[in-house]
């Protein structure tokens, strides 16, 4: 009974409950012989209750999977997890790749085999672990082939399956009968479109022909030993051939099977197609939506896998390499994987692996670390990354891309939430909103971190900060991974996905600049052009403070997270900057009537004891109060730091952020020449602090 309840949590295989209720079993009824009296009837009692205990465990054991939290196919796994399982585990990686070299089974023979190259401790840690192994069988012995290669095809190829000198069928079915139940999912061979010999991937030197009597032969041979066995195509890398001008192998394959008749009886002799694809995380959809339309040619629709994918730091400490070959920097990395992954799922993919657990033990200078463990066992900011994918998108029922070229959005549909994936593709930050469906939201951090936020008028506003990969040193503003990923979970409400409400803004056709998102909300609420004049850039980083800015003619805006939503959106204090200080406060007594007094007080800021009038000093008529109240007040300008004075034959008056200007040329009955403007609407200007800035 308690086997069978161990069965029930998921805690052992099949095969060692098996042993551990017959050892059971054997232990009581060896021990019942000491009791004289009642010994038929224990052991007749005993034996019902075995009975049913085996009966229950076989029962649950059905269920086993299920009941352990993840799906009987696991959507995340990676390369290897084995050589770094406590921390498989603990990102809840589901599956995972096992490279099989045949040639170090069968190293000199037939009857040669070699049961350490694939121990059973590892399969049974795996096994006990939740994880499902995928095996990649690849590497013809040098007794096998004719010219006594790894990358040589088998001799006896185009033999009958049943027929002992198709070694390469002996070999298959050999390893699907003996570890049917184990490794129940096999991958034949790996990247045989890279084509050039001299390169260290390369892997198959017969034809295409060749290949694909491989892979059927395989494929035959597996199904007649484990039936509901899955059998992939291998990897290909895509790029091989993309760059070098060639039909896609994938569609060469399929246009050879294409013309045999026993293909579409047999499923066409692969069960889901593979992709190996690194660097761009566009590359999962656009890549992947490529080779959907290749299948639907030839009138398939079969599983896609991507069984590596990945992109090389080169600012790792531990292992450091130069910056290029399209490679990125730790926190670049991170933000791949979150990316690459989103794209994944709104290609349809099925299975994503990534490359790899752990790094290489021995860490050679010019080579690649892509592991997400380093070999000594700690982890890059890429592991964490991918820990909240695995918790927060395995249950993706459906996503949806929305791609602009400045940012990017995937929309992910789980069982109970919306999940916003959002990014940057330019060099300069971007405001950016999406419809809020709730009170308030999560804010999921790249590394697995968890903020509530909540709304502001049914949005949720950010900055999505600038894309920094460039994998192109003549070309900067090219960016394959966006900037700093935004995740934000909100509560499953409505049909689709929560809409991104980021439109194009108003461009100035003054300085060609835009103002989006919050940023136009803040311009057009606090005076527009009148108040902060036309843009001067677009956001942007001040290197001087670490904020995101935009610099217009007589203002500039900052950005504070750190705030409310609806007062995310500062003006700078541009007058203290650049005309520091304030004249002493100013006795009340001297103001003209009508004005609004802002007491000077040490402790808090209520003013700088000074006022704000409709009037000079000497009764001229100013209108600076009346501005100051329609304009914003205290937020757009500060306080007053002096009383209106006379500079350079002008009324004017300094504030925190901005400098009023009287103009009695505009003071007059009509309108701006040319325009429909009140020609009053501009007696009151303010100094381009912006420009000055």
């Amino acid at each position: 009974l308690l086997a069978a309840v161990a069965a029930r949590t998921g805690r052992f295989p099949k095969f060692r409950l098996a042993l551990s209720c017959h050892a059971c079993w054997k232990g009581m009824v060896r021990n019942i012989h000491s009791l004289p009296a009642y010994s038929a009837m224990l052991k007749c009692f005993l034996s019902l209750a075995l009975a049913v205990s085996m009966l229950l465990t076989n029962s649950l054991l059905s269920s086993q999977v299920a009941f352990a939290g993840g799906p009987a196919e696991p959507r995340f796994g990676a390369v290897a997890p084995f050589e770094s399982p406590d921390r498989a585990g603990e990102a809840g990686v589901g599956w995972g790749r096992m490279l099989i070299w045949w040639r170090e089974i069968q190293p000199n023979g037939p009857d040669q085999w070699n049961s350490q190259h694939v121990p059973n401790q590892v399969i049974e840690r795996e096994l006990r672990d939740g994880r499902q192994i995928v095996g990649l069988l690849i590497s013809t012995p040098h007794w096998a082939s004719d010219g006594g290669n790894p990358y040589d095809p088998p001799r006896g190829l185009y033999l009958p399956i049943e027929d002992p000198n198709n070694l390469w069928a002996q070999f298959t079915r050999r390893m699907a009968e003996r570890y049917r139940g184990r490794i129940d999912q096999w991958i034949v061979w790996n990247e045989p479109d890279v084509w050039d010999s001299k390169s260290s991937g390369f892997t198959w030197s017969g034809s295409v022909e060749d290949f694909y009597q491989l892979q059927k032969v395989a494929y035959l041979s597996i199904k007649r030993a484990n039936p509901n066995a899955v059998v992939t195509t291998p990897g290909f890398t895509y790029w091989w051939d993309r760059q070098y001008n060639r039909r896609q192998y994938f569609e060469r394959l399929l246009e050879v099977a294409s013309k045999d008749p026993t293909a579409p009886a047999n499923g066409w002799y692969f069960d889901a197609a593979v992709l190996q694809l690194y660097n761009n995380p566009a590359g999962l959809f656009d890549i992947v939506s490529e080779y959907k339309a290749i299948m639907q040619r030839f009138g398939l629709d079969k599983p896609i896998w991507i069984n590596e994918t990945n992109v090389a730091p080169w600012n790792d400490p531990q292992t450091p390499l130069t910056n290029d070959n399209h490679r990125a920097t730790l926190s670049e990395q991170a933000n791949y994987i979150a990316q690459a992954t989103a794209y994944a799922l709104a290609a349809g993919v099925k299975r994503l692996a990534i490359y790899k657990m752990r790094d290489d033990p021995t860490f050679y200078p010019g080579a690649e670390s892509y592991g997400l463990v380093r070999a000594d066992g700690t982890v890059r900011p890429a592991y964490y990354s991918y820990k909240m994918v695995v918790r927060q998108f395995s249950d993706a029922k459906s996503a949806k891309l929305q791609r602009r070229d400045a940012w990017t959005m995937i929309g992910i549909e789980t069982s109970d939430s919306w999940i916003s994936v959002l990014w940057n593709n330019t060099s300069h930050p971007l405001s950016v909103a999406i419809e809020a469906r709730a009170a308030e939201a999560k804010l999921i951090g790249i590394d697995d971190s968890l903020t509530t936020i909540r709304p502001n008028d049914g949005r949720l506003e950010f900055i999505l900060s600038p894309a920094t990969h460039q994998p192109y040193k003549d070309r900067p503003e090219l960016h394959f991974i966006g900037g700093p990923t935004v995740i934000v979970k909100q509560p499953k409400v409505g049909q689709t996905p929560p809409r991104p409400l980021i439109g194009d803004g108003w461009l100035s056709p003054a300085t060609g600049q835009r103002v989006t998102g919050a940023w136009l909300e803040f311009f057009e609420q606090n005076g527009g052009l009148h108040n902060l004049g036309h843009p001067l850039t677009g956001l942007v980083r001040d290197e001087r403070t670490g904020q995101t800015v935009q610099v217009f003619q007589r203002a500039v805006l900052e950005w504070h997270p750190e705030l409310a939503a609806d007062q995310r959106i500062q003006r700078r204090l541009l007058a203290d900057l650049l005309y520091p200080g304030a004249d002493k406060p100013a006795d009340p007594a001297s103001m003209p009537p009508g004005s609004q007094y802002f007491p000077f007080s040490p402790k808090r800021p209520t003013g700088l004891g000074h006022y704000v009038s409709d009037l000079a000093p000497d009764g001229t008529p100013l209108y600076f109060k009346e501005y100051f109240d329609s304009h914003g007040g205290v937020r757009a300008f500060g306080y007053p730091k002096e009383p209106p004075k006379l500079r350079d034959g002008r009324w004017t008056q300094r504030f925190q952020a901005a400098v009023f200007e009287y103009h009695p040329e505009f003071d007059r009955d009509g309108f701006v020449a040319g325009t429909t403007v009140p020609s009053r609407r501009y007696r009151v200007l303010l100094e381009l602090l912006g420009e000055r800035y």
